[in-house]
């Protein structure tokens, strides 16, 4: 079968008809014609029966079509990338990172990966877990660290599992004595989500069915927002660990929030579109990785 035949099948099923085919690729009726003859022929059925002025499609003929028809789009969006490809000589990262995660790994990641690449142009977005998906489904970013929540596998989209981090409560200083304090404890003062107004409710079940909290809630603009709060005893934010944090922040101190005695832990994943073209992504991806490694 070559692509040509199924280009001039789609069409005449398209237009229901061989004439308005054959005008929209600029050949004569008959080379259409002969052409969906030799493709019947080379698969070695019929795909569709011929009447006098029109014709209707077989069983295998209809499958064809569907399939063919996203088939082709495929290929057509894979020239056209891998065109952009060859002429874009610029070198470009696009990151977007989930805005509750705190640590350095990803900053070492990000050291190497443009020391490596000194000429690469890398970009960093934090948000939340819907604002991060949004941003990867538009192509604004190349690749997002995320946790489970959101990797759920989708046809635009693959997930790596990368590593499990360790929930950290940011409370006020002297908030409790204790080195670990138990999810239930942390009730009496609102829980801060980082993330827009719009973005409240999908927040609030997130942490509801998957860290079990049933307290209430808080919701400001940015982290430093957010910090500003705890620091003045009006909240607690939940972060995550991967085996240490950045340094230490004034009025504020960090306990490892535990559910019956154990630590709550999430996994993170680096989550790519499923056509992805930037090799940096990858390569970023695998620096991580050596990081935590070295950790």
């Amino acid at each position: 079968m070559l692509l040509k035949q199924l280009e001039y099948f789609i069409s005449v099923v398209d237009h229901n008809s061989f004439t308005q085919a054959a005008y929209e690729h600029y050949v004569s009726q008959s080379a259409i014609s002969q052409q969906i003859k030799s493709l019947e022929s080379s698969l070695g059925i019929p795909l569709m029966v011929r009447e006098k002025r029109s014709f209707y499609l077989t069983s295998a003929g209809e499958y064809l079509y569907r399939n063919g028809k996203h088939m082709l789009l495929r290929i057509k969006n894979l020239q056209e990338e891998t065109a952009r490809i060859g002429k874009d000589s610029r070198k470009y990262l696009r990151i977007g990172y989930l805005n509750r995660y705190s640590g350095i790994a990803l900053q070492q990641a990000l050291m190497r990966t443009t020391k490596r690449y000194r000429d690469l142009d890398v970009r960093m977005y934090s948000g939340s877990h819907s604002e991060l998906n949004q941003m990867l489904k538009d192509n604004l970013v190349d690749i997002i660290f995320i946790d489970y929540w959101q990797t759920t596998e989708k046809a635009d989209s693959i997930s790596y599992a990368i590593s499990t981090a360790t929930v950290v409560a940011e409370t006020p200083k002297g908030y409790t004595l204790e080195g670990a304090i138990e999810l239930k404890e942390l009730a009496d003062l609102p829980l801060i989500l980082v993330c827009h107004e719009d973005q409240r409710f999908d927040e609030e079940e997130h942490y509801r069915k998957s860290l079990g909290f049933g307290g209430s809630f808080v919701q400001v603009k940015n982290l430093e927002e957010a910090r500003f709060l705890v620091s003045a005893g009006q909240g607690i934010l939940l972060v995550d660990r991967f085996k240490y944090l950045v340094d230490t922040i004034p009025g504020i101190e960090r306990k490892c929030v535990l559910n019956h005695g154990k630590p709550i832990e999430q996994d993170y994943y680096f989550q790519v579109p499923l056509h992805n073209s930037n090799t940096y992504a990858e390569a970023f991806k695998d620096l991580f990785l050596q990081v935590l490694d070295e950790f």
